[in-house]
């Protein structure tokens, strides 16, 4: 059984490197009420949203990672990181 749901796919413009470049997506992921979006993917796959992914991204929010955010809700509210 997965636990998380890919919420939403939008464009996210076009990404341009020494090594790679093309069109980018951001990703909405969402496990129960908590949720983790990530900016700039060059390749994504519904297969990919996993609770592991989930958490990784939930982490890289919360020390401000560019490019990820995280809504996270506990007993006491919910707390919004990075942006």
């Amino acid at each position: 059984m997965q636990n998380v749901q890919v919420v939403s796919i939008e464009d996210a413009g076009y990404f341009s490197s020494a090594y790679t470049s093309g069109s980018t997506v951001k990703v909405t992921l969402k496990r129960g009420e908590d949720i983790a979006v990530c900016d700039g993917i060059l390749i994504w796959e519904d297969e990919l949203a996993t609770d592991d992914l989930f958490d990784e991204w939930v982490a890289l929010a919360q020390v401000n990672e560019e490019g990820y955010c995280a809504f996270i809700t506990d007993a006491e509210g919910t707390t919004l990181y990075g942006a």
